[in-house]
């Protein structure tokens, strides 16, 4: 397992590309592969920026894989043989975070299925997808973030007034 120093990347947005799309539906189907047919116990889902139809973001796609508390283990040594890199919770208790630099960059988060962080993630992105307006808020969170921060740490740090925000409303406007 990797420390927090090694996860502080150089971070670099670009304009949103219609490739990702594509590269994240290949790379749910590759992970899915491994699991058999999706079912109650596993799903796994595009997340982040790159599922975000025409928000900024890092090319790097962002996919969680959901499963029971039990099974986080061996999901986890799955998506390590695909040549992902472990580093652990990387801050975010109840996650295991994964990621690949080589071909098409990715991270993969494996969480619990159904639990806050999976919820989270996927209400997120959908609000998002929903309200252009968020959409563009958040776009501008991220590139004033980036100007300011140019390492992935401070980036978060950086814009995460405006996530919890835009998660705020997020919960609300699903109540």
């Amino acid at each position: 397992m990797s420390t927090a120093p090694d996860l502080d990347e150089p971070v670099h947005l670009v304009p949103y590309d219609p490739v990702w799309e594509v590269r994240g539906r290949a790379l749910v189907e590759q992970l899915t592969a491994g699991f058999g047919e999706p079912g109650p116990y596993i799903e796994v889902e595009h997340i982040g920026s790159t599922s975000v139809p025409g928000l900024d973001a890092k090319p790097v796609l962002d996919v969680q894989i959901g499963c029971a508390a039990g099974d986080v283990d061996a999901v986890v040594g799955y998506v390590r043989g695909l040549g992902f890199e472990h580093l652990g919770e990387a801050g975010v208790p109840g996650r295991e975070y994964l990621r690949r630099r080589s071909e098409q960059p990715a991270n993969v988060h494996v969480v619990v299925l159904r639990g806050r962080l999976w919820t989270d993630n996927l209400l997120f992105r959908d609000h998002l997808r929903a309200h252009p307006e968020a959409a563009v808020r958040y776009a501008r969170a991220k590139r004033a973030a980036a100007r300011a921060a140019g390492r992935l740490l401070a980036y978060s740090d950086h814009k995460a007034a405006t996530v919890a925000e835009l998660m705020a409303e997020a919960r609300a406007s699903r109540a």
